[in-house]
């Protein structure tokens, strides 16, 4: 299983997915194209104590998937 993590202003939400069902991979693209238009960056991680790295379309390798929104200042 592979986990998406959503950060926001009310703190996280997990997501899991398993990326060997084509229905639950559609799911995590479709989640991740979202979150992608609504301005989130995403960092993949391969293990638990990888270094992420920043990536802009769903990564089937990694274990975990942090998305981050954007910072807006003022």
């Amino acid at each position: 299983m592979q986990v998406l993590i959503v950060m926001d202003k009310r703190g996280d939400s997990r997501h899991e997915f398993d990326f060997a069902d084509p229905k639950s991979r559609a799911d995590a693209e479709r989640m991740f194209r979202q979150l992608a238009g609504d301005g989130y960056g995403a960092i993949a991680f391969s293990g638990d104590n990888s270094t992420g790295r920043r990536v802009d379309s769903l990564d089937l390798t990694a274990t975990r998937t942090v998305f981050i929104p954007r910072l807006v200042g003022g």
